[in-house]
């Protein structure tokens, strides 16, 4: 699996430079946080993150193994959660964010194995009801509205 470390680590230093880059070209605010802040923490993170998985890898400290069996259900779960956000990238296109998200949560959580509908529910609704307050109305930021509605 050592040698998978490297690799990936590598690749993601890659992408962390690359979304530093991008989120440089975002507006600034002079005085406040701009745009490309997040983005450019997270890059940071990442970088940091893959930095410390190459050093890993190059000491010594991964092991040996095969990295994943593509028949094994955790795989297959990947792929469906794969699946689920690609319908939830196109989905958020054409209804908007909130309607989307109201799909996509409890999708995944059932992916991850809640079974409960209430909790199902009670969590997507509680989870959209803060991003709109917080959003919408405590920073008054406008929520992706789809081309349908």
């Amino acid at each position: 699996m050592k040698k998978y470390d490297i690799a990936i680590s590598v690749i993601l230093i890659l992408v962390s430079g690359a979304m530093f880059t991008a989120a440089g070209k975002l507006p600034e605010v002079d005085g406040a946080i701009g745009a490309g802040t997040w983005p450019r923490v997270l890059s940071v993170m990442l970088f940091l993150l893959a930095a410390l998985m190459l050093i890993q890898a190059l000491m010594g400290a991964s092991k040996e193994e095969d990295p994943f069996d593509v028949r094994s259900p955790g795989f297959r779960r990947v792929l469906i959660g794969g699946g689920i956000l690609a319908a939830y990238c196109i989905l958020m296109k054409f209804l908007g964010f909130m309607i989307a998200s109201a799909f996509m949560i409890p999708a995944i959580m059932r992916l991850m194995g809640e079974k409960r509908p209430w909790m199902l529910v009670g969590i997507t609704a509680v989870v959209l009801a803060a991003i709109y307050v917080i959003f919408a109305v405590l920073l008054k930021l406008p929520m992706l509205q789809g081309s349908l509605l």
